[in-house]
């Protein structure tokens, strides 16, 4: 994967970007946190956000991808929106990379894998169509 400099400030609350997947409206959470669980999820690109749920079940850091939407610090989003266009989107990037550059996980890896059943469902509902 070719790198993403990492151009976000660090401006927010506690020296954070100020965006991450939790504020992007394809999230969804558990219904209470901690995530011990790890349920989190991107509902757009069905993945698990597992990566981002640390040991004890809360979020360490902050990810995004190239199709953030939601609520963000007006700076970071800012940022992001300049490297909007150089994001690849089929990779999930974080803050606090190392080499002054972004950490980078395909989405692919992150795939939630779907029971045979829903894959018919899926596959019968797309014939109909």
């Amino acid at each position: 994967m070719a790198k993403i400099k990492d151009i976000f400030s660090y401006s927010s609350r506690w020296d954070s970007i100020g965006l991450s997947c939790a504020g992007c409206k394809y999230f969804q959470g558990p219904t209470q946190w901690p995530d011990t669980d790890k349920q989190s999820r991107c509902e757009l690109h069905n993945i698990s956000l597992a990566v981002q749920i640390g040991k004890s079940g809360y979020m360490t850091g902050e990810w995004f991808c190239s199709s953030f939407e939601g609520r963000a610090d007006e700076r970071a989003y800012k940022e992001f929106l300049s490297l909007k266009p150089n994001l690849k989107k089929d990779v999930l990037y974080g803050g606090y990379g190392k080499d002054g550059n972004l950490k980078e996980v395909d989405l692919n890896k992150l795939k939630i894998k779907t029971s045979m059943v829903e894959n018919i469902n899926a596959i019968l509902h797309h014939i109909k169509s």
